[in-house]
């Protein structure tokens, strides 16, 4: 675990399959930041932290992913291009905000917006099975470190998130899950 809690690989990969992540990590990156201008999109390679994150420094709005989420054996493209429209989805997302960070789309909101929108602008026809993929290796992952988590994101269990990710793909509804979480730590869904 780093000093955030956040959990740190484990398994080193061979150096061919560290350079072909990494190509195929900047070229997503390059891909969303011309789709989404916007947005700063940055990899911190060297770090063994297995997380991403949304984060502003006053206007400017970015999005850092970490190289030992890129180099997670469960993570492939679709599941990268997931999570990083996931950190897309905490600046453009929209309500509802996340009750400590009310300039942050909420975590719920900005899964369901990487689901509906994230996705299909950025890989096309592509993005449903992109999404579907994407969310089993999320679940899997978020399984794996739901112990290590549960601070750092107590609202949200996995299957919940699962459940937001489905909702938004298929533009149907927030599930009972993410307004029961919302709610618990005093957020509220827009009428």
């Amino acid at each position: 675990m780093s000093f955030l809690n956040w959990p740190v690989e484990q398994t080193i990969l061979s150096q061919r399959a560290q350079q072909t992540r990494k190509r195929l990590a900047l070229e997503l990156l390059d891909r969303f930041g011309r789709t989404f201008a916007g947005i700063n999109y940055q990899l911190l390679w060297e770090s063994s932290t297995i997380n991403s994150q949304a984060w502003r420094l006053g206007c400017e709005l970015y999005v850092t992913v970490y190289g030992g989420l890129i180099r997670h054996p469960k993570i492939t493209t679709a599941g990268l291009g997931l999570i990083v429209a996931h950190e897309t989805g905490h600046h453009l997302g929209g309500l509802p905000f996340d009750p400590d960070l009310p300039w942050l789309t909420w975590q719920g909101q900005a899964d369901y917006w990487a689901a509906a929108i994230g996705m299909n602008k950025v890989f096309g026809p592509r993005a449903r099975v992109m999404t579907l993929r994407g969310a089993r290796q999320i679940f899997e992952l978020h399984k794996d470190f739901a112990d290590h988590l549960e601070d750092d994101e107590p609202d949200l269990c996995p299957e919940c998130r699962h459940l937001i990710f489905m909702a938004g793909l298929d533009n149907k509804g927030m599930p009972a899950c993410a307004k029961n979480a919302l709610a618990m730590i005093g957020g509220k869904f827009p009428n």
